[in-house]
């Protein structure tokens, strides 16, 4: 048997395999995603991902990090045409802004500390379905969004760091390598959308705030290197 996070990247891409029209392999897509969900429920991360609990970060030293500045910190663990799986990492007082998933499924289980996750949902050209704020924590069951529905969100860290596991599908491929371009967009949510409806939003498409960037760390969890050879 392999470890759990071996069991959730198999699980992610027996869900989400397409056909060469795109169409996805597995009709009963319901199913295995309740599946996957499951998994994640029961990801430990000082074990599967070599997260440490006291601080949300890598049990290695920081002096590892190629930024310590960062505030947002990713740690790949696994990705191919298919799906991308990783950690984000967010220091206290950090957020992701307001971004698209185009035609994106995804997966978001807290992993530690406690998340404000604003989601809208596309509902035309520039305007968007808000949802109000869900606050997540590791307590709770993995937050979903689809190409229709809460497919935009920014997320942000509440009373501490905390970090996330993400899984995508397809990934983000900005040059459109695989196929089709899937970037990925930031959005500033501008005002009401509409007259009798104060949640349907006008979003403006904005450039990547400066205040956020990424670096990156090194996965420390189980090995998966057999992994990436059976699916790339």
């Amino acid at each position: 048997m392999g470890s759990r996070i071996e069991n959730v990247i198999r699980t992610a891409v027996h869900t989400f395999a397409t056909k060469p029209n795109g169409s996805l392999v597995n009709t009963n897509i319901n199913h295995n995603l309740n599946v996957l969900r499951q998994l994640l429920n029961e990801i430990c991360p000082a074990e599967d991902l070599g997260l440490s609990r006291n601080s949300g970060q890598p049990r290695f030293s920081l002096s590892l990090f190629p930024s310590r500045t960062a505030p947002v910190s990713y740690m790949e663990i696994f990705e191919n045409q298919t799906v991308s799986i990783g950690v984000f990492i967010l220091k206290d007082g950090a957020s992701i802004p307001l971004h698209d998933h185009v035609g994106m499924h995804g997966i978001l289980k807290v992993l530690y500390g406690t998340l404000n996750v604003q989601s809208y949902s596309p509902s035309q050209y520039i305007k968007a379905r808000r949802f109000p704020v869900s606050c997540i924590s590791e307590k709770d069951s993995p937050a979903m969004l689809s190409p229709s529905d809460h497919n935009l969100h920014t997320i942000g860290t509440v009373g501490g760091s905390a970090s996330f596991l993400d899984i995508l599908a397809p990934p983000y491929d900005p040059d459109g390598t695989c196929g089709n371009i899937r970037d990925c967009y930031y959005y500033a949510d501008v005002g009401e959308g509409g007259p009798c409806n104060s949640e349907i939003r006008l979003l403006k498409r904005t450039s990547c705030p400066s205040s956020f960037w990424c670096d990156s760390v090194t996965y420390c969890g189980p090995d998966i290197k057999h992994l990436h050879h059976e699916f790339n």
